[in-house]
C-alpha cells in the first residue's frame, strides 16, 4: 500500500524541541536530502500557521505548507533539499483576534547537534525502555523500546496513519481521515428529472415508513404505511434544493439511513 502522510510527512526526530525556543523562533536543519522545519507553539489562540520559502531573504516568499492543526504544541514539516545554494524559510502565523506575525528568515543548516536522539531510528530507540502511544490524549498501548521500530514500520508502511513526536518517550498516533464516501440508496434516489423515486419491491408484504430530514437533522415529514412498490415525490415536497437525509423503517426497525441531493434545476 502506498503510504500517504498528512501534516508533517512523519516527524523524523523527537527531542528537537528540547533545546528549541518557542515561536517566533523555529528550527531549520538539513538531514541527508531533506530539510526539516520544526517549531514549538506557546500560543493557545493560534488559528493559522504557514511555512514559507524564498531564495531571497527579504521577498518572494511562497507558502509551501499550511498546518491543518496549528494549535499543536509541537509540530514540523519536511521537504526535499532544494538545488539552490541559499534557501530561506520563515513561518507566518495568526492568532485569534487577527494579530499576525512573520518570524525572522533562516537558512537551513546541517544537523550536527550530538544531543539529538532519533527515536525513530533503530539504533537509538533501545536507550528508552518503553514508548507510550496515544490517540487524542488516550493511551493506546505501551511498547518496549526494542519493539518500537517494528511498530513504526507497520504503521507507516501498512496504514495511512501518521506518527507525531510529543517527547522522548511519547508518540501520538493520528488516524487518517479520508474524504467521506457516499453511495446512493437503491431504495430512495433522485431521477434525472429531479423527482425523488421510492422503490420498495416488497411493500405489499411488509410494513414500511420513511422519515425525511433537513441536512441539519431537523425532521421535515414522514410517510406512513407505504403500500405501493414505486412512488415518485415532487421537489415541492422539500421546499428547496440541496442535501436531505432519510430513515427507512421496515416493521418499525431501521433498514437504511442515507441521504440524497435535489438539484436546483431539473
Amino acid at each position: 500500500m502506498k503510504r500517504i502522510t498528512s501534516l508533517v510527512a512523519v516527524l523524523l526526530f523527537f527531542n528537537m524541541a528540547y533545546s528549541q525556543q518557542p515561536l517566533p523562533d523555529f528550527s531549520v536543519v538539513e538531514r541527508g536530502n531533506k530539510v526539516i522545519i520544526s517549531w514549538v507553539n506557546p500560543f493557545e489562540t493560534i488559528i493559522q500557521l504557514n511555512v514559507q520559502r524564498s531564495y531571497d531573504s527579504l521577498k518572494y516568499y511562497r507558502t509551501i505548507y499550511s498546518a491543518t492543526s496549528p494549535e499543536l504544541p509541537q509540530n514540523g514539516f519536511s521537504e526535499p533539499k532544494q538545488q539552490f545554494n541559499k534557501t530561506y524559510y520563515r513561518i507566518f502565523f495568526v492568532l485569534k483576534g487577527g494579530a499576525y506575525f512573520f518570524t525572522p528568515a533562516k537558512l537551513a543548516t546541517p544537523d550536527t547537534d550530538s544531543r539529538t536522539i532519533n527515536l525513530l531510528s533503530n539504533s537509538t530507540i533501545k536507550t528508552f525502555s518503553t514508548i507510550s502511544v496515544t490517540n487524542r490524549g488516550a493511551l493506546l498501548t505501551t511498547i518496549p523500546g526494542n519493539l518500537f521500530p517494528q511498530f513504526k514500520d507497520s504503521i507507516l508502511r501498512q496504514t495511512k496513519d501518521t506518527l507525531f513526536a510529543v517527547n522522548d518517550s511519547l508518540v501520538e498516533l493520528r488516524r487518517f481521515v479520508g474524504k467521506e464516501f457516499w453511495k446512493a440508496s437503491i431504495y430512495i434516489f433522485t431521477s434525472k428529472e429531479g423527482y425523488l423515486n421510492i422503490n420498495l419491491w416488497d411493500a405489499a408484504e411488509k410494513k414500511y415508513h420513511i422519515k425525511f430530514f433537513e441536512e441539519d437533522g431537523n425532521e421535515l415529514f414522514e410517510i406512513k404505511h407505504i403500500k405501493d412498490k414505486h412512488l415518485s415525490l415532487d421537489k415541492s415536497n422539500f421546499v428547496h434544493a440541496g442535501w436531505f437525509s432519510f430513515e427507512l423503517y421496515e416493521d418499525n426497525k431501521l433498514r437504511e439511513k442515507n441521504k440524497f441531493y435535489l438539484p436546483k434545476d431539473f
